[in-house]
Formats: structure tokens, C-alpha cells, sequence
């Protein structure tokens, strides 16, 4: 690459667009010659147009910065020069190109037309597992000199820094790797294809030596993978019986405090494991309780040597524990300790069905990009994990193509024996001393015919208050035509080339059998009679909701419902579509009989071809097992509903069922088989485990149960205030409370200087709060983050929010638990209801009325306690460390005007609550967040 001049520019400009008036007001250029940075030049531009207030914010540029500055067409020629015989480079480049090209036309210069490159697009290819593609998270990853973001002088030499590290990211790659980037690179945006293919020239010129942890196989560049070492039960091993020693144990970590709560939490998780009680454990925030459960698990794994199952729910807490807690352990430890993560078959890549797609001709550039992403990341992964990924909404469509879907032991699959993740995940698994999962594998596992996990073992749940939900979602089923045109799409016609097509053609080659058209024309009576059902449904789902004022809506489908003359129409249509499906599944499988008993003739490829089929077949199989289940069948233990969004009906509409009580599934598959410890910071409601003991079955076993308390000193770090000038919930409309609430978040933000997260119970209010919000032009300063509104997962979003010297985050669902903002950066929390679920929610509608059957208030036995722990689990987001200081508003007053409300104000023990009007929060605002302001 040492021919090539590179010139990396960044352009700030008042608009997101040239055609709608934007234009350039700051102008920055990095030379690179033979890999060094060799030049910069940058200069403000008056861009002769207004600069709007949240680019200022954004940016620092004023128009008293620009006023005196020269306009583009002053600069044009210098700029013109820079870009001569230059690869110019930037991030996003079609952004900065198309503004440049503008501008250059505008002051009567030709176009740059030369080669462009986008570090956007190389970083995704060369960096596959990064979280973030945007520059400052790729600046933090690389340590990078960045220290003015969006100003262009700053940005663009940190594009230069990025584009070097990427570069020699690039030339450290094998050249078997590298060719077949440079066949997919055809099909991406910018020109990569050029750089890729000088350096396939330069590498052909020297003899390649292959790092000792790279392989080469079929023509495949993989990382190798150590065979794990089977681990032999130690009886030698014992937990530390006195206490001091427990605690040497922890002393040896740097930083580590010693808690009396995690120190009881240990020998109560020994105690467990050594009688095979079951036991719940509340542990509250600050406790400690990763390493409580870990520690003495791992003595236990050792001593026995059968590893012992962590299940949590959340992503985040996986990553925790094995990035963080684990490693701790090691250190303080006097032997190795060995962790695994297995995870559902779908997660892991299949090697064979990786290189049939990878030679498949590609159009479609989210496939290109994933398929140059995986090449790249099998030269880093040991799992084959594909979680790991940073992939497209496209480019996991084509992960559903080369993911693990089978037990067929085909030829192609058979090749890549030795090299298959998923069989290393049960290897590794099984020689672990700690196994880490999450609950809706260890609920699918728990009802498997062949389990994976160990049988008659121990198991930790922490997040414990989420398994009741896990396993009702996973137990549960669904049914939407977006799934069977999935499937109809995967077979396709004989013209798309796919497993219809390859079925005709080895049929035509192998057993003389012509084409047929008979099974097209059966596959698209499938699709017209499914989309007519759809279209049936979606009117009477439309008709009975019509008075929900929300887009997306449910339907609980009762006894009543399906009596009516409209479902015997919904009847009479599923019938169709359960015969004529059943037929094309019919003759799929008769033309594949002939070619199973030829099996042994065929070569790989096309072996793989029938067993795809196969799977494809069951699946469309389960999908009609499903339909009848749910139209004719529905079982009495099961609540049946209907959601979508009446905005696009046909494309989201589905029908779920889910078990009632899912705890009797519980009770039978897991606590009857294992020995099971139950962890998590809110289980109890009014000092009692009886409410999750219930939910999950657990009533039925003998337990042990703790309470270890939250060593944080809330009474000195925290208030709760309650508005007293506020409307009651039941006494306005959604609008006029929304207007309420934004009225508090508007004062309260400049009390504290932004730094809060409002957790709202229902989308609907929160977008009607952020859009009264954005209407008053109040906070035009602040940075609002909406749930829904701005782009972005929960993690994303947090991570904005932090970010921000003045932000405020509006979030439901998710944001109640799950997310960690310690110290200053949240300050306030804004609650505003109490977290009921919707009495009309199909799953508590069915649960309240068999509650009520067997003779209890389906309230105070379920609605009740569920929101408590809901409201525990959303006031543990404001004080996550010692130090962290913090009020918490409950905005609704049936805190204090119900005969419940106390409920909830005493199951956040020691914290002062007051009521105030608006003033008067306010003033306790600023006098208890003092020196946050």
C-alpha cells in the first residue's frame, strides 16, 4: 500500500443533508503516506446559512465562530489539490463525499471521482465482534487521541488513527482469508475490493507462515482450539468451614470489602449444596452474591467433578460473571477453575453449511458484509458463538442459514467433525467446573428428550424473579404467517434455485424423475390460503380491539370468543390450511424418500440439500401442529391471545399461547430432578417468600429461605418524594397526565442537571411525555433519550445517556431492572405509576380467573405482589453504590391514597418519604444533590 496517498477528511456542516440546505462549516484533512500521518490542515467555513441550535449543542460551532471565516468556494482549489491522485477516506464516506462533491459543483470544480474508502464498512469487516461501529466507541476501543468529538479537525484525525489500526488489522490476515474477501468485496459500497486485492498481490510475493494459533482446513482460515482436559472429582477439596478462612479467600482480591452479608450468603449456598435442600436467597444491591454462590460452587464442582449450572436471564449478567467474577476467583483460589457457556444449538455456527453459502453467488450487500464479517471472526472465535457478532437485521437473516440446526451427521457436516462448535460448547460443558446458561435454555433443556446439561445436579438461578417469566415464554408457542412464509421462502420455486429446486435437480440426475410443477402449485395454495386466514383473523383481532386506543393491541381468545359465527369463519379457514399444508408436507416427503435410501451415492453437498429439507419439513410440521392446537385444541392449562399493530396488521399479527401456572412445568422438570438454589435481589413481598414460591411450584418442596440486606445505608443516601399537586390516575386521560408528568421532569431537570431516568409502565404515556417535552422547546439543551423514539437497543441507550453532561433518559419494559448507572451520572429517578401489569393483559386476565376459581382475590394473590417487586426492582436502578446519592419521585398517588400504597413504601425499608408540590421537590432536589449540579 505504499504506492497509495490517503487523504481522510471530516466535514461538520449545519444539516443532514446538501439538497435540503445543509452545507459545510468546518473543513478537516489527514494525509497518510507509507502508513504514517504525514499532514493536516483544517479551517472553519461560513457556511452562509443559519446554524439550528442542537448542531451548535452538538458541534460548538457557532455563527460568531464562522462569521468571520472564508466561504468554500475560497478554499475550493486548495481542497481540489489535497484530493489530487488521493484514496479519500472517511467515516461514512457516501455522508462526506456527496457534501464535498456538492460544494465543489457549486464553486464550479469537477467531482472527486477517484477511489473512496469507509472505515464504517471496513470496520465492520475487520472489526465483526465490535459493539459499536460509531467513531467514539471505536475511539474508547482503540484509545485513540479523540478529544473533541463531532468537530472535524478532531474527528478526522481519529479516522486516520482508526484507518491505520485497520490496515494493519487487514495485513495480519492469511491469504487464503484475504482471497475470499476480495471475491465478496465486489458487492460493498466502497472500494475495498481495491485495497484488498493489492494486498492479495503483495502477500502472493512472500511465503506465508501461519501463526501457531491459526489452521488452515478446506480451504477455511479457523483459530485452533485446546481440547478440554477431563476433569476428575478431588475429594481432597473441601469449602473453608470457618469463617476467617472464607474470608482469606476474598482478602487476597485487591479492593475487596469485607461484608457480613456475602460472608452469610456463602455458607448458606455451601449449606445448600452439601444437604440438596432446595433454597431461596434474597440478596440486596451491594451484597456481593455473584461471588457467594460462585465460590462455594466451585468447591463443590471440583469435589464432585460434575459441574455445577449458573443460570441467569440476562446477557449482561453472563458477561458479568465470566468476565469479571470468574476471573476473580482465579486469582484467589490455590487451583484452576474451569467455566463454560452452552447456549441453544441456533447459536453456533455450522461449518459446513458456512462454505456452502460462502460459495453461493452474492447480490445482497447485508449478506456480503456478514459473510466477510464471519471469515474474519473465525479467526478469533474458540466458541463459534455467534452472540459474539456485531451482525445486520440482514445479516442475521443469513445466520439462520449457517447456524447449527440439526443432529444429521451428513457427509458435509461429518467433514467438519473435528472442527464443530457446537459438539467443542458439550465438550468444553462437560469438563467444566461452573457451567453458565441462561433460564430459556435450562427450561428448554429440562424438557428435552436428550438433555445436555447434567442430570440430577445443582443448579443456581439468579435473576430469579425473571424465571416464572422465562419459562411461560419458553413453554409457550406461536403462530404468525410471517413464519410460514419463512418456511415457504426457504423451499422456494425451481426458478429461485433453492431446496425445491435442488431436490428436482438431484431427483432429475439420480432417479430419472422429471420436473414436476405440482408442488409449486401446492406451495402457493399454502401461501393464498394462509394469507386469506391472516387477513380473516386480522379483521375480527381488528374489530374486537377497535376501542383500544394504542396501535398494538391483544386479544385473549376465551370460551365466548369461540363461540361466535366470526371464529367458525376462522375455524373453516385453519381447516384449509391444515389440509393443504399437510398435503405439501406429504409430497415433499414422498419425493424425498427415494433419495434417502440413495443417501450413500450422493456427494456432500447435495446430502446436506435433503437433510435441510428434513428440518424444513418438521419445522413446517410444528407449525401446523401448532395451528390446530391453537384453533381446535387449546389446552384448558393454557391462556390463548392475539397481538399485532393495527399499523401493519398483516405483518405482525400472531397467536401465542402460554402456560397459566407455569410453575407445575417447574415443579416437575427441574425441582424433581435437581437440586436447585434461587437467587436474586427482589423475591420477597412484605417479608415473605410465598409469592415466588408459588409462582414457581416450589410451595410443594421443603426450603431453606434468606434474607440478606443490602449493605447501602439508604436513609442517608436517599428520599422518596410524593407530589401532592398531582392528578390522581384514574381521574384524567392519559394526555392531561402526560402534560402532569412532563411539568415535573422539566423542573426537576434543571434542579438536577439532567442526570435522570423516568420509568414509565405503558409507551403510550411516555411517547405523549417526551413529545410534550420536545413541544415546550424547555430543555432544548438537554439531550432526551426515549425508549421507542430514539434509535437504539437498552444497552445503546444507556450508554448515550452516561455519555451526556445533561440528558435525560424516558424508558419502560427493560429499563426497570437490568441496567447499572452507578455514581453521578443518575440522580434522580422518576416513577411514574406503580408497575401493575394491565388488568386486560390476556396472561393475567386468565391468571386472575383461575385464581378466582380456586377461591382467592386474584389482586393481593398475584396483581399485588408481582408489582411490588416490579417497584423494588425499578428503585434499585438509582442507588448501585455506596457513595451514589439519589431521590426517587413516585409520581402516582395511590401510593399514599390507597390502602395498598403502604405496601410498596415498606418494601423499601429506612427510606424517608415526603409529600411535596412541585416547589417544594424542587428544593429538595437541590438541597439533597448539592455539589452534582
Amino acid at each position: 500500500m505504499n504506492d497509495l496517498r490517503f487523504v481522510v477528511a471530516d466535514f461538520e456542516t449545519t444539516g443532514h443533508s446538501y439538497a435540503s440546505g445543509g452545507r459545510i462549516m468546518q473543513a478537516a484533512f489527514v494525509a497518510i503516506e507509507k502508513g504514517t500521518i504525514t499532514e493536516q490542515y483544517d479551517t472553519y467555513l461560513n457556511p452562509k446559512a443559519p446554524i439550528p441550535p442542537f448542531i451548535q449543542e452538538l458541534t460548538g460551532i457557532d455563527e460568531e465562530t464562522v462569521k468571520d471565516a472564508p466561504p468554500f468556494s475560497a478554499k475550493a482549489s486548495l481542497f481540489n489539490e489535497w484530493m489530487d491522485a488521493s484514496v479519500f477516506v472517511a467515516h461514512n464516506v457516501t455522508f462526506d463525499l456527496t457534501f464535498l462533491n456538492s460544494e465543489f459543483a457549486a464553486a464550479g470544480y469537477p467531482p472527486f471521482e477517484g477511489l473512496v474508502i469507509d472505515t464504517v464498512e471496513l470496520s465492520k469487516i475487520v472489526l465483526p465482534t465490535s459493539d459499536s461501529y460509531k467513531l467514539g466507541d471505536l475511539s474508547e476501543q482503540f484509545q485513540l487521541n479523540h478529544g473533541q468529538p463531532h468537530r472535524a479537525d478532531s474527528d478526522a484525525y481519529a479516522t486516520a488513527q482508526l484507518f491505520l489500526q485497520l490496515m494493519e488489522r487487514l495485513e495480519q490476515l492469511p491469504l487464503v482469508t484475504i482471497e475470499q474477501l476480495v471475491k465478496l468485496a465486489v458487492g460493498l459500497k466502497s472500494d475495498i475490493y481495491a485495497l484488498l486485492t493489492r494486498m492479495a498481490v503483495q502477500k502472493k510475493k512472500r511465503i506465508e507462515t501461519l501463526p501457531a494459533d491459526w489452521t488452515v482446513y478446506r480451504g477455511l482460515a479457523l483459530r485452533k482450539k485446546e481440547r478440554p482436559v477431563k476433569r476428575e472429582a478431588d475429594k481432597s477439596i473441601s469449602f473453608p468451614e470457618e469463617v476467617e478462612a472464607s474470608w482469606a479467600l476474598l482478602a487476597g482480591v485487591p479492593g475487596m470489602e469485607r461484608r457480613s452479608g456475602q460472608m452469610e450468603m456463602m455458607r448458606a449456598v455451601q449449606k445448600s449444596l452439601k444437604s440438596g435442600v432446595h433454597t431461596v436467597i434474597e440478596a440486596g444491591t451491594g451484597t456481593g452474591k455473584s461471588l457467594a454462590y460462585l465460590l462455594p460452587s466451585v468447591y463443590k464442582s471440583r469435589q464432585s467433578g460434575t459441574p455445577v449450572i449458573i443460570s441467569t436471564y440476562t446477557v449482561l449478567l453472563q458477561h458479568q460473571l465470566l468476565e469479571r467474577e470468574l476471573k476473580k476467583m482465579q486469582t484467589m483460589l490455590p487451583f484452576d477453575v474451569k467455566a463454560a457457556v452452552l447456549k441453544g444449538k441456533r447459536h453456533y455456527l455450522d461449518l459446513s453449511r458456512f462454505v456452502r453459502v460462502l460459495r453461493e453467488r452474492e447480490t445482497n450487500y447485508d449478506r456480503t458484509i456478514a459473510k466477510m464479517q464471519i471469515l474474519v471472526w473465525l479467526l478469533e472465535t474458540i466458541t463459534g458463538d455467534g452472540d459474539e457478532l456485531n451482525l445486520s437485521s440482514g445479516g442475521l437473516l443469513l445466520w439462520g442459514e449457517v447456524c447449527q440446526e440439526d443432529d444429521y451427521m451428513n457427509k458435509a457436516k461429518q467433514a467438519w467433525r473435528a472442527y464443530d462448535f457446537f459438539l467443542y460448547a458439550k465438550e468444553v460443558a462437560a469438563n467444566a467446573d461452573i457451567i453458565v446458561t441462561n433460564h430459556s435454555f435450562l427450561i428448554a433443556d429440562m424438557k428435552a428428550e436428550r438433555p445436555l446439561l447434567p442430570e440430577n445436579g445443582h443448579v443456581i438461578v439468579d435473576e430469579a424473579h425473571q424465571f416464572e417469566k422465562a419459562a411461560r415464554e419458553r413453554l409457550g408457542k406461536e403462530l404468525s404467517l410471517s413464519q410460514l412464509k419463512f418456511l415457504l421462502g426457504k423451499m422456494g420455486t425451481p426458478d429461485e434455485k433453492r431446496l425445491l429446486y435442488q431436490i428436482m435437480r438431484i431427483e432429475k440426475k439420480h432417479l430419472s424423475v422429471p420436473p414436476s410443477v405440482a408442488l409449486t402449485k401446492r406451495m402457493s395454495s399454502v401461501l393464498v390460503e394462509a394469507e386469506e386466514w391472516f387477513a380473516l383473523i386480522g379483521a375480527f383481532f381488528g374489530q374486537k380491539t377497535k376501542w383500544m386506543a394504542q396501535s398494538k393491541r391483544q386479544l385473549a381468545i376465551d370460551e365466548e370468543k369461540r363461540q361466535t359465527a366470526e371464529w367458525q369463519q376462522i375455524e373453516w379457514g385453519a381447516e384449509r390450511i391444515y389440509k393443504d399444508l399437510s398435503l405439501f408436507i406429504e409430497e415433499v416427503s414422498k419425493k424425498t424418500a427415494p433419495i434417502e435410501q440413495i443417501r450413500g451415492q450422493l456427494p456432500a453437498r447435495d446430502e446436506l440439500f435433503i437433510d435441510d429439507t428434513a428440518v424444513l419439513l418438521e419445522r413446517c410440521r410444528q407449525w401446523n401442529e401448532c395451528l390446530f392446537e391453537l384453533v381446535f385444541r387449546p389446552d384448558d392449562r393454557e391462556v390463548v391471545w392475539m397481538e399485532g399493530d393495527v399499523r401493519s396488521l398483516l405483518n405482525t399479527l400472531t397467536m401465542r399461547t402460554q402456560p397459566v401456572h407455569a410453575g407445575v412445568l417447574i415443579s416437575h422438570y427441574l425441582l424433581e430432578r435437581k437440586h436447585v438454589v434461587f437467587t436474586s435481589a427482589t423475591l420477597t413481598v412484605e417479608d415473605s417468600f410465598q409469592f415466588f414460591a408459588n409462582e414457581i411450584g416450589l410451595s410443594a418442596f421443603s426450603y431453606e429461605e434468606y434474607v440478606f440486606k443490602s449493605p447501602f445505608n439508604y436513609a442517608d443516601h436517599c428520599r422518596i418524594v410524593i407530589p401532592n399537586d398531582v392528578p390522581e390516575v384514574k381521574d384524567v386521560d392519559s394526555l392531561a397526565y402526560a402534560a402532569a408528568v412532563a411539568n415535573y421532569i422539566i423542573a426537576a431537570a434543571e434542579a438536577a442537571g439532567g442526570r435522570m431516568l423516568v420509568l414509565f409502565t405503558s409507551f403510550d404515556i411516555l411517547k405523549k411525555t417526551y413529545d410534550y417535552i420536545r413541544e415546550t422547546e424547555l430543555l432544548a439543551d438537554y439531550a432526551i433519550i426515549a425508549q421507542g423514539i430514539t434509535n437504539g437497543s437498552v444497552t445503546r441507550l444507556t450508554k448515550n445517556f452516561r455519555q451526556y453532561d445533561k440528558a435525560i433518559l424516558l424508558g419502560t419494559g427493560a429499563f426497570w431492572e437490568g441496567i447499572d448507572i452507578p455514581g453521578e451520572d443518575l440522580s434522580v429517578l422518576f416513577i411514574v405509576r406503580l408497575p401493575f401489569a394491565p388488568p386486560d393483559d390476556p396472561f393475567v386476565a386468565a391468571k386472575s380467573k383461575q385464581l378466582k376459581e380456586d377461591g382467592e382475590n386474584p389482586f393481593s394473590a398475584y396483581s399485588l405482589p408481582q408489582a411490588i417487586i416490579r417497584f423494588r426492582q425499578g428503585f434499585g436502578r438509582l442507588i448501585r453504590t455506596e457513595s451514589d446519592r439519589g431521590v426517587a419521585v413516585v409520581f402516582d398517588r395511590r401510593i399514599v391514597s390507597s390502602g395498598y400504597g403502604k405496601s410498596f413504601l415498606q418494601s423499601i425499608p429506612g427510606v424517608p418519604a415526603v409529600e411535596e408540590d412541585i416547589a417544594g421537590t424542587m428544593e429538595l432536589i437541590e438541597k439533597w444533590l448539592p455539589n452534582e449540579k
